[in-house]
């Protein structure tokens, strides 16, 4: 946050705090953890009295807040009966919810923030940008009753929002979960449902490992083959009940501009991932001249190339148009700033014992196999630049030199993200220690990848920035993101499983201001949150589940 920013929000909270102290009403000074928000806002003041909505409530909307004020309608359903239809001027003055657009808030709100004043007679929500709005929105529902969010109707509540004041807006830019549909398909209305809960707690980047050793799930209609034989595989990293199973499953470019249209809608970005030149087991099987003896594994029977393919392409001039074509769709498909490329765990060492690869090393006057890694990065960099998108890639991308414009997710731990912001590049941190959710939440969980655990209270004290960071340079840190990874994820319950309450620490860690963190407090506005998780069906871990 710049200083200027951090002046006109300070002056800006004086205005609301002194506005609120003439009206005379009992406010009481601000208390966020009385109600349970997650994430906590950056300031919220309690009043006296609520607001009552009613089959007649109206909401009144600016032009440009309508489609909002519509999906508020809709998130108000179950309190209403699905009588609530009310949206244009209003007709009288007291009972209504008023959404409105407003460009002075820019300096104090930014694009994503969003001012809530709720009285007893009138709600205002106000904002910058859309995204404000729909950010305000998710507030309110979680001020209602839980049985908000179950899908029928619920008669017979006390539909009531408590007065009080918010101004909000995130820490970071980059919240993000990743999930992982290459080792185990998931099907489309699986992902929606989870875009759902991430709206709800404000998350806005989902990363989709589409692509990796266990199978290809992007229709990529110049490479048929990919989704026609990479999207089907033999699964040996499962449950013991599913060894062998073959797992199929793809998306196709029409049900990949649903998902992207239906993210935007909760402005959940979506982030393709295609991995290269490792984790690309899938794509050599269906095309064989992507990997090592090219004319002998097509030769091969499907099934004995799965078994002879390998993961990791050679980057021969063949692969490098292959994979700029793949993109080319890829980015027709998505309109996300970044493009992923994985990048991650090459077994460069592999390419020294070809002599078509040495030949070429020595033509490009390359010293070793990580600068013909670090050349890969940059041809695929340089592509994706020149489609006016920015290259993402997990930290191993900086060995032999890091491609210009990249953006850096430093998985391995925080020095990868810490080097690559110190020479002017974005950074997302992911750090195993704290972001992989695919690790256990304790000993006694059930199969998984097998590393040490990554409980609750530690998400918790995770933080983007390195200590040893310039100031000057934080501007560099994104956020931060969770993975998934699908290997022991078999389907949409234990993913659930995996991601909540989880999720709803690491949300409070990218959105709210740092000095407001607290365990204690946040376990407290937690206990309250996770009913809210019931009646939406979600499945998450129970806090006292080790004490089962």
């Amino acid at each position: 946050m710049t200083f200027s920013r951090f002046i006109s929000i300070s002056i800006f909270l004086l205005v609301i705090h002194f506005s609120l102290f003439i009206m005379g009403s009992n406010h009481a000074a601000a208390d966020i953890t009385t109600l349970s928000i997650i994430p906590q806002p950056v300031e919220m003041i309690i009043g006296s009295g609520s607001f009552v909505i009613q089959p007649d409530t109206q909401i009144v909307a600016s032009d440009d807040a309508a489609a909002e004020a519509v999906k508020l309608i809709d998130a108000l359903a179950p309190a209403t009966g699905f009588r609530l239809k009310h949206l244009g001027a209003a007709t009288r003055d007291g009972n209504l919810i008023s959404l409105s657009i407003d460009s002075e808030l820019q300096d104090n709100l930014g694009d994503e923030g969003y001012s809530l004043d709720i009285k007893v007679n009138r709600i205002e929500l106000k904002a910058y940008k859309p995204a404000g709005l729909f950010y305000g929105i998710q507030t309110l529902r979680q001020l209602l009753p839980p049985d908000i969010y179950r899908h029928a109707p619920v008669q017979g509540v006390a539909w009531t929002l408590p007065c009080a004041s918010i101004i909000d807006y995130p820490r970071f830019e980059w919240r993000g979960l990743l999930i992982d549909p290459a080792r185990h398909f998931i099907p489309k209305q699986d992902m929606m449902r989870y875009i759902d809960a991430m709206a709800l707690h404000k998350f806005n980047r989902l990363q989709i490992h589409f692509t990796d050793g266990q199978g290809w799930r992007i229709e990529i209609k110049r490479y048929p083959l990919l989704t026609e034989i990479g999207s089907r595989w033999h699964n040996s990293m499962s449950q013991k009940s599913d060894l062998g199973r073959i797992y199929g499953g793809f998306y196709t470019q029409d049900d990949i501009r649903e998902l992207v249209r239906y993210g935007a809608e909760h402005y959940v970005t979506l982030v393709p991932e295609i991995e290269m030149p490792f984790h690309a087991g899938a794509a050599i099987v269906a095309y064989p001249k992507l990997g090592f003896d090219p004319e002998i594994l097509a030769a091969l029977p499907i099934e004995q190339r799965r078994e002879k393919a390998g993961n990791l392409v050679v980057p021969r001039p063949y692969t490098i148009e292959f994979m700029k074509n793949v993109l080319d769709e890829v980015i027709e498909m998505f309109p996300s700033p970044h493009i992923h490329i994985g990048g991650d765990e090459a077994q460069a060492d592999r390419w020294a014992t070809v002599p078509e690869m040495q030949k070429q090393m020595k033509e490009l006057g390359l010293a070793d196999v990580h600068e013909l890694h670090s050349w890969f990065i940059k041809q695929v960099d340089a592509h994706i630049t020149s489609r006016g998108r920015k290259l993402v890639g997990w930290d191993e991308i900086l060995q032999g030199g890091l491609a210009e414009g990249a953006t850096v997710m430093s998985w391995r731990s925080m020095a990868g993200g810490l080097e690559a912001a110190q020479v002017g590049h974005d950074v997302v941190m992911t750090p195993t220690s704290h972001t992989y959710f695919d690790y256990p939440q304790s000993k006694t969980e059930p199969v998984s990848i097998g590393a040490n655990p990554v409980p609750l209270d530690k998400v918790y004290t995770f933080e983007p920035v390195p200590v040893e960071l310039n100031t000057g340079l934080i501007k560099h840190i994104l956020g931060g993101q969770a993975q998934l990874w699908g290997e022991y994820i078999p389907c949409e319950q234990h993913r659930e499983y995996l991601t909540y309450p989880r999720a709803c620490a690491l949300i409070e860690t990218v959105w709210s201001p740092k000095e407001s963190l607290n365990y204690e407090q946040f376990i407290t506005r937690l206990a309250s949150h996770l009913k809210r998780l019931d009646a939406a069906g979600i499945h998450y871990r129970t806090l006292d589940h080790d004490a089962k």
